[in-house]
C-alpha cells in the first residue's frame, strides 16, 4: 500500500503545480511569453493545464483502485492494465525527460520557459508515478500467480481410470 501512497503523493505534487499556473501563479516560470505561447500551441490553458490536473488525479485512483476495498467493483485486470501503461509511459518520459534537464543545465543552456528546479521536480514526479504503478500493480496481483507457478498435471491418467481390472 505504501507505493500506491507514494504515487498519489507524486501525482498530487505534479498537480499541484499545474493548478497553480492554472490559477495565475508563475511559480518557477522563468518567461511568461514562452509559457504562454506554449500553452496556446497545446490549445490554451483548458488543455495545457487542467487537463493534466485531472490526469494527475486518474493516476491517483487508479492507484488507490488496487489498494482500496472500493476498488473491487472494478474488474482487476483493467485496474492493473491502466497500471502497467501508466509505468510503460511515465517511467520513460520521466527518465528521459529529467536526463536531458540536467544535461542542458549542466551545459548551461537551460529551457528558456521554466527554471530547471521545476523540471527537474516535474519529471521526478513521473518517474516516481511510473515506478509506484508498476510497484503497485505488481504487489497487488493474486495470490494464484504470485505463488509458483502451477503444477504440471500428467498427461497419463490415474491407473485405476485406466485399468479398472488391475485394481482387483
Amino acid at each position: 500500500m505504501t507505493a500506491a501512497h507514494v504515487g498519489c503523493a507524486a501525482a498530487t505534487g505534479y498537480g499541484a503545480i499545474k493548478a497553480a499556473w492554472g490559477l495565475g501563479s508563475t511559480v518557477g516560470v522563468r518567461d511568461s511569453a514562452v509559457l504562454e505561447d506554449f500553452m496556446a500551441q497545446i490549445g490554451g490553458p483548458l488543455l495545457a493545464v487542467w487537463a493534466t490536473v485531472v490526469l494527475a488525479l486518474l493516476a491517483g485512483a487508479i492507484l488507490q483502485s488496487l489498494v482500496q476495498p472500493w476498488g473491487r467493483r472494478i474488474p482487476r485486470r483493467l485496474r492493473a492494465s491502466l497500471a502497467w501503461l501508466g509505468f510503460a509511459i511515465m517511467t520513460p518520459i520521466g527518465l528521459l525527460s529529467l536526463a536531458g534537464t540536467v544535461a542542458k543545465a549542466v551545459a548551461g543552456q537551460p529551457e528558456p520557459m521554466l527554471s530547471p528546479a521545476i523540471y527537474v521536480y516535474v519529471y521526478s514526479c513521473f518517474v516516481v508515478l511510473g515506478l509506484s504503478f508498476a510497484v503497485t500493480a505488481w504487489r497487488t496481483r493474486p495470490a494464484a500467480r504470485a505463488s509458483s507457478p502451477r503444477p504440471r498435471r500428467s498427461a497419463r491418467p490415474a491407473p485405476f481410470v485406466a485399468h479398472p481390472q488391475e485394481d482387483r
